[in-house]
């Protein structure tokens, strides 16, 4: 999976489109110091977005962001 580009949204969050979802959006809030994924704008051409592809998602983002690691080193893994 490959981000395909993202935006800033206003308040902390993030709206990002990644090649594997192509019709649909995803948004990130920013939690400390790192981004975590708030809600997914799923479309019905897409596959549907299991957790594992959530995850991934939340690390392409970070890592882009440059917060990958406050991400890995959050309470809750």
């Amino acid at each position: 999976m490959n981000l395909v580009r993202w935006t800033f949204a206003g308040r902390g969050k993030i709206r990002a489109y990644f090649d594997d979802f192509p019709a649909s959006t995803v948004v990130l809030s920013k939690i400390r110091s790192y981004y975590f994924i708030r809600h997914v704008k799923w479309d019905e051409r897409d596959p549907i977005v299991d957790k594992t592809a959530l995850t991934q998602m939340e690390i392409i983002i970070n890592k882009e962001m440059e917060t990958l690691d406050a991400y890995n080193q959050r309470r809750n893994k």
